[in-house]
């Protein structure tokens, strides 16, 4: 359940059309061509809108595996 809630909030994150084209393919299963035909895009520029949303997604999950939680690692009062 935690791994589900760490990618919605990573998709919440990306932009618009990241997140169209990540949901159509991975979640819906499309092929990218249909996904290009739903967005009224080339196939070319889905492919490079899929590669950018996913480094990005990958990126947001580093940065909050590494992120501190709230309140560890703080000064006592």
């Amino acid at each position: 359940m935690a791994d589900r809630e760490l990618i919605d909030g990573v998709l919440r994150r990306l932009d618009a059309d990241g997140r169209a084209i990540v949901v159509l393919h991975y979640y819906l299963g499309l092929p990218l061509t249909e996904v290009a035909g739903c967005l009224g895009v080339p196939v070319g520029t889905v492919k490079s809108r899929l590669h950018r949303a996913l480094g990005h997604m990958r990126d947001q999950l580093q940065a909050d595996a590494f992120a501190p939680a709230a309140g560890v690692g703080g000064t006592l009062p």
